[in-house]
Order: C-alpha cells, then sequence, then structure tokens
C-alpha cells in the first residue's frame, strides 16, 4: 500500500528531525524543490534532491534557537499542509520568539516534489535576523 501525501510529509519530517539526509533524499523526487519567501536571506528555489540539507543550515545559522513543534499534517490525495510553531531565539537580537509556519508540499509518484514555506510574518523573521 502506497503512502498518502501527508504520511510521505511526515516521514520527510521525521527524517530531518533525525537528520537522516539520506532518509530525506530517499522520499523526494528528482526534480524536488522547495520555495523560501524571498525577502528572507534564505529566500528563493532551492532545487535538487539535496535542497533540505542544504537549506536546513542556512535557515538555522540565524538562530540560537531553533525548535519546530509540528501542530499538524493534513492532506489529500497530491498535498499536504504541515502546521508548525516555531520557537526561534534570534542571534542578532536574542529575543525568544514564535512563528507559525504553514509548509505545503505536492507529491507525484509517491514523491515529494514540492514545497511551499509560508510564514505567519516574515518581517519579523526578516527584522529578528538583520535582514530590513
Amino acid at each position: 500500500m502506497s503512502m498518502t501525501a501527508a504520511e510521505i510529509l511526515g516521514s520527510v519530517y521525521q527524517r530531518m528531525g533525525e537528520q537522516d539526509w539520506e532518509g530525506v533524499m530517499a522520499l523526494l523526487g528528482d526534480d524536488f524543490k522547495i520555495m523560501e519567501p524571498e525577502s528572507l536571506p534564505y529566500g528563493g528555489i532551492w532545487k535538487g534532491k539535496d535542497a533540505f540539507q542544504r537549506l536546513y543550515p542556512a535557515v538555522v545559522s540565524h538562530f540560537d534557537e531553533f525548535s519546530p513543534v509540528i501542530k499538524e499534517i493534513i492532506g489529500g490525495s497530491d498535498w499536504a499542509a504541515v502546521i508548525v510553531d516555531l520557537t526561534l531565539i534570534s542571534k542578532k537580537t536574542g529575543r525568544r520568539f514564535v512563528q507559525s509556519v504553514t509548509e505545503v508540499g505536492r507529491v507525484s509518484d509517491g514523491k515529494l516534489v514540492e514545497m511551499q514555506i509560508h510564514y505567519f510574518d516574515t518581517a519579523e523573521i526578516a527584522k529578528e535576523i538583520g535582514n530590513t
């Protein structure tokens, strides 16, 4: 039995939490891409099966604490969404804050092929990491 879009996305997040990059890459399509908001220093389109492995340090390098808590994963046949609360401490300001994020993924032929990252307040993130 094949995995649902929500199960695939959940497996990706579990393996990312373990920093099991080989396991993550096994769940991604050959043309995988992840899109971060352009207003952030790590914004843009990251392509390739190693995109998460390259993006992760680019994101966490701005924070003394980076603690994601998955609130829920919901999905249909091709799309799934992860609702996440990120507890962050800015390296620049030292301020601790929580940012809500919805990360939407598309699955094709049993592989995650696309992610779109939607922060609740990109202006707050940009301010805290010095990108204003």
